[in-house]
This record gives structure tokens, sequence and C-alpha cells, in this order.
């Protein structure tokens, strides 16, 4: 019982760091977007954004992300819950620009300023996913 304690708390911390992180770098994303950077700069912290977004999903149910591209998080997260078509049809759409887990097939493609806005959206999609009840319960039960 103790051990099963220590594991939702740990798997609960995990969350806790990914959903805060995810939170940080849309801040950053936005902020970076008011203060002119160029779209591709914005993307990219947006797009890591969204990742650990994806993440903290997925320790919020307990489930281990075991690879971290869009779509098998997004299979990942499938396994819990019932994601709007067209939002998941669009976070894998990002492995089309990400295209980086080949040795012998990588990709880097050059966003363009839908890509931007597109990553922008997903992340205020993704954050509607979050379940703010079951967060503050979890936080009650494992508070000392």
């Amino acid at each position: 019982m103790k051990l099963e304690i220590m594991d939702r708390r740990s798997r609960f911390e995990d969350f806790e760091n990914e959903y805060r992180d995810s939170k940080a770098y849309l801040r950053r994303a936005r902020q970076f977007l008011k203060d002119g950077q160029d779209h591709s700069i914005v993307f990219n912290v947006a797009s890591l954004a969204l990742e650990r977004y994806l993440v903290a999903l997925c320790y919020l149910h307990d489930m281990e992300p075991y690879n971290h591209n869009y779509s098998c998080l997004m299979d990942t997260v499938e396994m819990f819950m019932k994601v709007p078509a067209e939002l998941n049809k669009e976070i894998r759409s990002l492995d089309q620009i990400f295209d980086i887990c080949s040795l012998d097939h990588y990709y880097h493609a050059e966003p363009d300023i839908t890509d931007m806005e597109r990553v922008l959206s997903m992340c205020d999609a993704v954050e509607e996913l979050f379940d703010q009840t079951k967060i503050e319960s979890i936080r009650s039960s494992l508070a000392p």
C-alpha cells in the first residue's frame, strides 16, 4: 500500500513538473510572439509546450509516454481519453514537420506562420483537455 502511494505521488509529481513546464513554454512562446521574434522560434517553443502538455496528460492518467513524437504521444493519450478528431489530426500532422525519429530519413521542415498559429491553437485546445477537478482531487489526496 505504501509503495502504491509513493508510485502515485511520484507519477503525480511528474505530472506537476510537466504541466508547469508546458505552461511556461507556452507563456514564453507568446512573449516571443509579442516581442516580434521570428515565427519559427515561436513555433519551436510552442511545439515544446505542446509536447509537454501531452506528456503531462499521460502522467495525470498514470500512463507512461514511451516516445515523444506527436503520433506516439497521441496513441498513448487515446488509450485513456477521446480527443476531438480535428485536434488529433492537427497534432499528428506536426510529425510531418518534425520527422526526426528516423536515422535514415531525418527531416525537419521550416515551419511557416500558419504552422506557428496552428501550434499555439493546439496548445490552447489541449489545455482544455485537463480535468481540473481531477487534478485538485489528486492534489488533496496526496497532501500530507
